[in-house]
């Protein structure tokens, strides 16, 4: 006699992914049922499954399901804490700011850069201010005379050649040196006027002029010009 045979099937292990050589990811709920009902549609009649299997499996997706829950309230709670900050983050608006310009978004105006020492008090005698694309190409030097930290930087928005930069993510870095010619540890700074507050999909952005930045590169929050 020929004994009835059940299809190879996949075993479920307790994060609901089948078994060795499963890709990485723990299986939908969806997933984990479907898999369950074939094995019960595909065992061997002669030789069913265990009762204590089918408990265990049970068990498996009441956790999967307590997970996936888990996971929707983090989530929930996560998007809570994001609209609460993008909201409190409404009141810089017509504010004035300083914030490191290390990295900023241009849309083709030039921002108003300073430069500033970050320890010391010694003057500044010179230096230089590189502007580079997010490739990493230096794209703009501008030389920077003798002034006192921090100093305003002239700086036209332009590349080598006199073409404006076009929008995208720019980084700076600042070469000065002190009378004696040493290196001095300094930085390049954006201030302005927050205009607005702009969401995007990787966080929000405040918005200066020309400039986007990160609320977390701002060092310095003050009352604009004329405000109470």
């Amino acid at each position: 006699m020929i004994e009835p045979t059940s299809p190879s099937i996949p075993t479920m292990s307790p994060s609901g992914t089948t078994g060795p050589g499963a890709a990485a990811g723990a299986a939908s709920r969806d997933q984990f049922l479907r898999l369950f009902v074939a094995q019960l549609e595909n065992q061997n009649p002669l030789d069913p499954q265990s009762g204590a299997d089918m408990v265990a499996q049970l068990a498996q997706f009441s956790s999967l399901e307590q997970a996936v829950e888990s996971n929707r309230r983090l989530a929930d709670l996560v998007s809570a804490q994001d609209a609460a900050g993008s909201a409190a983050l409404a009141d810089l608006v017509g504010r004035e700011v300083t914030a490191d310009a290390s990295t900023l978004t241009l849309d083709g105006r030039a921002p108003a850069l300073q430069v500033a020492a970050i320890s010391g008090d010694d003057p500044i005698a010179g230096g230089e201010l590189i502007v580079r694309s997010a490739s990493g190409a230096e794209v703009r030097r501008v030389s920077f005379g003798a002034g006192v930290s921090p100093m305003a930087i002239d700086w036209d928005g332009t590349d080598a050649s006199g073409v404006p930069l076009a929008p995208g993510t720019y980084s700076v870095e600042v070469v000065a040196r002190g009378s004696d010619g040493d290196p001095i540890a300094a930085r390049p700074q954006l201030r302005g006027v927050v205009d607005a507050v702009e969401l995007t999909p990787t966080g929000p952005r405040l918005v200066l002029g020309g400039t986007r930045i990160s609320p977390a590169a701002v060092t310095i929050i003050a009352r604009s010009t004329g405000e109470p």
